[in-house]
Formats: C-alpha cells, structure tokens, sequence
C-alpha cells in the first residue's frame, strides 16, 4: 500500500509543470502584459500582429530544432544560417524565370545539398576528432565563398506562385504556422519517443557512458549534423516562399537566433523539448515585435537576444556544474564511499 502511495505521487509529480516550466510560462505573461500596456495604442493583442509573431516564429525555430538537436549530441554548428542561405539561394533560382524545376523538385535538390553539407560537418567532426567549432567556422566561409561564385552576388525571383503561396494564411493563420506544428510534430517522435532520441541526447549528456554502452558515438554525431543541415534548409525554403526573392545572405542572420532559442530552451527545460523549442522561439519573437512596435532600433533588438543568450549560457555553465556534483555523489553513493552523506570505508 504504501508503495502505491509512493507511485502515485511520483506519478502526479511527473504531470505537475517543473519550477524552470512554470518560471518560462510567467516570463510569457509578464512580457505580453509589458508590451500590452506600452506599444501604441496598445495594438500589441490585435489578432493580426499574435499572427504576426507567431508567423515570424517558425523559420527560427525550425533552425532552432536543427541546432537543438546537433546540441543534444554534443556538438554545435556555426554553419547552419549559411546552409539555409545556400539552400534558399538554389531552390529560388531552380523556380526562376527560364528554370523548368517544380516546388516539390526544388526543395528536394535544396535539402539535398543542405545534407551533403551536414555530411561533410559530420564526417569530420565524428571521424576526424575535430572540434564542430572550427569544422563549422571553416564550412561557414567555404559555402560563403562557393555561393557567391554560382550566385555573382545577384538577388534571385522566385516565379513560382504555388509555392509563394505556402506563405498565405489559411483560416485567419500563416501556412507557415501549420507547417511548424506538422515539423515540431515529427522532432518529437524522432527525439522525444524513439531510440535514436534517446541515444542522441544521451550522447550528448556522457559520452564516456555511452561507449559503455555500445552506442555508435561517430554514427550518432554524424547523423546529428545531417539533420541539423536539412532542417536548415527546409527553413531557407520556408524563407524564399515566405520572401519571394532571396540574397545570397538572406537567411545568415537567423543563426543567432537558432543558437540563442536551443540554448534557452535546454537550460530552462533541461534537455531537448520540442514544444520548448517553439515556446521559446515564440517568446523571441514576441520581444522583438513587442520592441519594434515600440519604436526601438533593430540594434537594439539584436542586444537584447546577445543578452538572452549569454544568460542562458551563464545558466547552463551553472546548472551543470550542480548536475555534475549530484551525478559525482550518487556515483560515490552506488560505491559505497558515501553512504548517509558520511564517508565511509571501502
């Protein structure tokens, strides 16, 4: 009896929202109470801008998800916004003027060349034992430098309406928010409900331990990067429908943004959360259209999201350091150094 009571109230505390959920959800309301109260005309809760900020939502956070899931294996990825930029790039010249590509063709060549890439990041990273900071720095000048020889630096008109049109809203909602929810659906059972998952994030969180236990440490890393660069992509393509044009350096500026939302939502949820992804990427978005309402300079946006993200790394350098000490004491604890928090004989 009194081990069912004890499962029942683990149970009710697994459905009961941690203190960092519930902490996350009142910085929600207290930043949409602050912009209601101090933009124009107090136009912030008008249907038509909650739109808007969920709208402009959806390219960082399926960025986000990339990187978040490169992040969970223990790796990071400085070439993700040029990936984007690239795949955009050649999806909206494949549907240009003269060019006999349909949407569907287009992409798939895109996304294509976006997972050659993450291959290329993989393979070095995972095979070679080089750092995923320098191998992504060094493939975030080369696909700089290959775009700007296919591209001359010219601005290319996508001409396909179709696919223009997966930016229209449907219902009193962007497409783009549908596709969001339809993506975040699958992260979540490819991350959060499977295997792979599992042995992803466990990767990322001990390597040692992982080898211990037979996971493919190189396979998993390099997998990890793959699919960073292909969600990369599908974001560049989500950028051109949504644009209709695209510079070769379109899209290199959501790269802060992907770091900062993953980075905030794996200290405030504590590992990867798919729909912690895309809480935080909304939260990003509500600051950023909340200030440009406002009338506050872009610059100034962009210091708030470097503040928001050297917090989050400040939070995460300490909330490590504890997890480190807890996982140190429970170690002693199964060797029979600590017991009762004394020190014993062995």
């Amino acid at each position: 009896m009194k081990n069912q009571k004890v499962s029942l109230a683990q149970k009710n505390s697994r459905q009961i929202a941690s203190p960092q959920t519930l902490m996350f959800l009142i910085l929600i309301l207290g930043v949409l109470v602050f912009f209601t109260l101090f933009t124009p005309n107090h136009s912030y809760l008008k249907i038509e801008n909650l739109n808007n900020i969920l709208t402009d939502s959806v390219i960082p956070a399926v960025f986000a998800f990339g990187m978040g899931i490169i992040i969970a294996g223990g790796g990071f990825d400085l070439s993700l916004g040029h990936i984007a930029s690239m795949a955009a790039s050649i999806i909206a010249y494949l549907m240009s003027g003269g060019v006999l590509f349909d949407p569907i063709s287009a992409v798939f060549v895109g996304l294509v060349v976006a997972a050659a890439v993450g291959l290329g990041n993989g393979l070095l990273v995972s095979r070679l034992g080089i750092s995923s900071f320098i191998v992504t720095l060094g493939m975030q000048f080369l696909i700089i430098g290959v775009r700007q020889i296919i591209t001359g630096g010219q601005s290319v008109y996508i001409s396909n309406e179709p696919f223009k049109a997966l930016a229209d809203n449907q219902l009193g909602i962007s497409n783009l928010v549908l596709i969001l929810v339809g993506i975040g659906a699958l992260i979540y059972l490819l991350m959060e409900k499977s295997t792979f998952g599992r042995k992803v994030q466990f990767t990322g969180a001990n390597i040692e331990a992982s080898k211990f236990m037979g996971i493919h440490i190189k396979n998993f890393t390099m997998y990890t990067f793959i699919l960073g660069a292909v969600l990369a992509g599908f974001g560049g393509a989500l950028f051109a429908a949504r644009a209709g044009a695209v510079q070769i350096n379109s899209v290199d500026s959501k790269l802060l943004d992907a770091i900062t939302i993953a980075v905030f939502a794996s200290v405030i949820f504590g590992r990867f959360r798919t729909g912690g992804i895309m809480l935080v990427a909304i939260l990003i978005s509500m600051i950023g259209t909340g200030m440009s309402m406002m009338g506050i300079k872009t610059e100034w946006i962009e210091v708030v999201k470097g503040f928001i993200l050297l917090s989050s790394i400040f939070l995460a350098r300490m909330m490590n350091s504890k997890t480190a000490l807890i996982n140190l004491r429970v170690f002693l604890k199964s060797k029979g150094v600590l017991e009762n928090g004394r020190e014993e004989t062995v």
